[in-house]
């Protein structure tokens, strides 16, 4: 214990006359009342006495105004603390990558192996942008790469091969250095401009047209339907396309209905992410009334789409996913589904299976119909146990786009799922429609509003007894020359069971970039794309769409909106092709409104 400590806690006897230098007795004992002070919100805070500050202390040098005046604190705010801005912190330098293999979860060989590889290519890549540089002009030099680019595109490739090649990585790499070992200079620079123009492509972006500007020709509407014959396609060339360009015969029919019949009738679920195999009872089964077995199905109804792969990117790659929860095909939760449907249902595909429910028949001749027709139409199937059937059809004049036909179908089987989410077609659709007979008006029922001065106007299709039905009132409509457009129209005429030689198809028309069929654009993204005009807007009301009066927005597409956008994307078509065939030195003879080609022409 400090023997001087009792004398720190006694006060001083000379008291404030004390002099020396380090007293031993206490001193200031008696302790420093601070007044209290009334909080003002307009003094700044440090101005407010701290109870704990000790005023013999020094204190900080007081800042001064400019003028050397005490600077005001009069409704001064309290300092605020400088937040760092995105654009005053410094960008992360550019990685620079060695020439050594990147690391992969499962290697498929040791280091050594991998780096020799990779060297090996590397070298193959120098070679040939030395030689493409070292003749380039000021164009092609736009060609040539960094060698940071090419160890970057090494490496981009020897990782793709490490992590999907497996077990044949070797073999596979080998023979890609000696692709490029026997390469010439010239074979490089093409493969070079392909790879710029595919970046320039992606990076330039791209003007999203005018939805509010129509489509002119420059050509009348029957000039227009006189200049199809230059995109038609011939029938026989159809048939790659699942075109029915033979009708089945009966005895294909009987066949194919005994091994319906061999198989219990037994079939494979349809939908997405379902794939379960069922019975169907047409007519019902005696026992229990039920149309199908097995259960309800799990499933996703949306389609599957492909995501687009990133052309900056060597190892992005394209995804499949379903559109109604984007869960990609591959994940492992994708088997589970996300929807559930009270029963299974199928399709047939096979042109003798649909004629066993009703028979191909070939367009007929029709000699009321303009000769200056052409039409564009649309169907919308549900789910039934005959598979799928027609549930509505409609056709439009083209290119007025004016209606000619719109009518709700009862199919010939019993209905499992009218598939509204993408028909558009609802149950109370079908129950509350007016049953047609023929004779009778087969325009949709309008209804003016209420009141005279009610603006709201609703239509209510007819239905029809049969597809049968609705394909003869197609009939009455066209003959074998009137042409026919439409959105992947072997669907719909397969629908409606009809043969026709003239045809316009706006798959054919638009083809894939990534190549032919099975590949096709759907009609949204080429309308969103070509036209800029959005279409099949779920819980919107389309105009002219199969609901009733009720005033709920119909789900799913509609099938006239789908009739005139195939019509307008043909209109597009005509447009760019005329053009173009104006340049070709094609003329037009005001007189017989026929396109007259560049050599005959040219004839006296």
């Amino acid at each position: 214990m400090d023997p001087l400590a009792a004398l720190r806690q006694m006060p001083c006897p000379k008291g404030d006359a004390c002099t020396a230098f380090q007293c031993l007795f206490q001193h200031n004992a008696t302790p420093v009342i601070v007044p209290a002070v009334e909080y003002d919100p307009t003094m700044p805070i440090t101005v407010f006495p701290d109870p704990e500050d000790r005023q013999d202390t020094p204190r900080k040098r007081q800042k001064v105004a400019l003028d050397d005046r005490p600077a005001s604190t009069e409704n001064t705010p309290p300092p605020t603390k400088r937040l760092k801005t995105a654009q005053s912190a410094p960008k992360a330098p550019t990685k620079t990558e060695s020439l050594n293999p990147r690391h992969v979860p499962k290697a498929p060989a040791q280091h050594d192996l991998r780096l020799k590889l990779v060297k090996a290519l590397y070298e193959q890549y120098k070679r040939l942008n030395d030689e493409l540089k070292a003749d380039a002009n000021d164009e092609e030099s736009k060609l040539v790469m960094t060698d940071q680019q090419l160890i970057v595109r090494t490496l981009d490739e020897e990782q793709e091969a490490a992590t999907t090649k497996g077990k044949v990585y070797g073999n596979s790499f080998k023979n890609r250095i000696m692709t490029y070992k026997r390469m010439k200079v010239g074979d490089w620079k093409e493969e070079r401009m392909k790879a710029v123009k595919e970046t320039t492509a992606t990076t330039s972006g791209r003007t999203k047209p005018d939805p509010s500007e129509p489509v002119v020709t420059g050509l009348t509407p029957a000039q227009e339907v006189k200049f199809l014959t230059h995109l038609i396609t011939p029938l026989d060339s159809l048939a790659q396309f699942s075109y029915v360009s033979t009708i089945p015969s009966q005895q294909e029919i009987e066949a194919v209905n005994q091994s319906v019949k061999a198989s219990g009738n037994t079939e494979l679920c349809d939908r997405n992410g379902c794939g379960r195999r069922f019975q169907v009872f047409p007519g019902r089964r005696e026992e229990d009334g039920a149309l199908t077995t097995n259960g309800s199905c799990t499933h996703h109804p949306g389609k599957i789409y492909t995501t687009e792969r990133s052309a900056l990117d060597r190892l992005s790659k394209s995804r499949r996913k379903y559109r109604c929860c984007q869960t990609d095909i591959d994940d492992s939760n994708a088997e589970k589904g996300c929807t559930t449907a009270p029963t299974h249902v199928f399709k047939a595909s096979d042109p003798k299976r649909l004629a066993s429910v009703l028979q191909f028949a070939r367009t007929p001749a029709n000699d009321n119909v303009p000769s200056d027709r052409a039409i564009a139409f649309d169907c919308e199937m549900g789910y039934t146990v005959y598979g799928m059937e027609l549930i509505r059809l409609t056709v439009v004049s083209w290119p007025e786009g004016a209606e000619l036909l719109d009518v709700l179908v009862q199919p010939f089987g019993e209905v499992l799922d009218l598939n509204s989410r993408y028909s558009g077609v609802r149950p109370e659709d079908m129950a509350k429609a007016v049953r047609w007979k023929a004779g009778d008006d087969h325009r949709p029922v309008v209804n003016d509003g209420p009141s005279p001065s009610s603006a709201t106007t609703t239509r209510k299709l007819k239905i029809v007894p049969s597809p049968k039905a609705a394909r003869d009132l197609m009939f009455t409509l066209i003959s074998p020359r009137t042409p026919i457009i439409g959105h992947a129209l072997e669907n719909d005429l397969n629908a409606v069971r009809m043969v026709h030689p003239t045809v316009v198809d706006t798959v054919l028309l638009y083809p894939h970039r990534r190549g032919a069929l099975p590949l096709r654009y759907g009609l949204k993204y080429l309308m969103d794309f070509h036209l800029g005009r959005q279409i099949q807007t779920a819980g919107e009301t389309p105009s002219g769409g199969a609901g009733g009066d009720d005033g709920v927005g119909v789900v799913g597409h509609d099938s006239a909106e789908d009739a005139r956008a195939a019509g307008d994307l043909v209109r597009l078509r005509v447009k760019e092709k005329w053009a173009k065939m104006q340049v070709d030195g094609w003329t037009l003879d005001a007189k017989t409104d026929s396109f007259v080609a560049p050599a005959a022409a040219s004839r006296p």
